[in-house]
């Protein structure tokens, strides 16, 4: 997780660095260097998501196991839209911030892009104690060890995007006219992660 919250970070790092070079140059560098961290993470979930497809088609209909319990699609579907809405405050903050040519504009949505951020997580924390009630374990064979891993795994990179967000939001104001190339980095990064979970949504509630 630490890992992640730096990797994403760096993107501030790299919008103050790189003395001597153009303002376009240094674009070219942190949008090369995202590009490659999240190409990274793409054929990090591919292969999970191929792992999990081959478990699915394997159980066929029997899915899920006979006295598993189903997972909650409406509850899932709120956590989604508590995600989707933290991606977009932040794309509108971005806006916002671009026509002013102020960043300092961005801070109030950054700050609302958080709590909705940290809203998912703990709505993802509340269905996992409901599913362990209901006795889902990540020990209960391959549909909660499925379930747990994936949708854990996808926590972590939630949290370190908080992070990331949350050293934005923390840095001290700048001047009108200063870069958002750290921030809109740090917003491509958290629209990858929405666009993660939608497909787990879709894939593990509801094939």
């Amino acid at each position: 997780m630490s890992a992640i919250a730096t990797t994403t970070t760096t993107a501030t790092a790299t919008a103050d660095g790189g003395a001597g070079r153009g303002p376009a140059a240094r674009d070219v560098d942190a949008l090369v260097g995202m590009a490659i961290f999240l190409g990274a993470w793409v054929m990090l979930f591919a292969a999970l998501f191929f792992a999990y497809a081959v478990v699915r088609v394997q159980a066929g209909s029997e899915w899920p196991p006979f006295g598993a319990p189903r997972l909650p699609r409406a509850a899932a579907a709120f956590n989604t839209s508590l995600l989707a809405a933290s991606g977009l405050l932040l794309r509108l903050g971005l806006a916002r911030a671009r026509r002013r040519g102020d960043p300092r504009a961005l801070r109030p949505w950054l700050w609302g892009a958080i709590v909705l951020g940290a809203a998912f997580l703990a709505a993802q924390i509340a269905l996992w104690l409901a599913m362990r009630g209901r006795g889902l374990l990540p020990s209960s064979g391959v549909y909660g060890s499925v379930f747990f891993a994936l949708t854990g795994f996808h926590a972590l990179h939630v949290l370190g995007g908080l992070l990331a967000l949350a050293a934005l939001a923390l840095r001290r104001a700048r001047a009108a006219g200063a870069s958002l190339r750290a921030p809109r980095l740090t917003a491509l990064y958290w629209d990858f992660i929405a666009l993660v979970w939608l497909v787990m949504y879709v894939a593990i509630f509801w094939l």
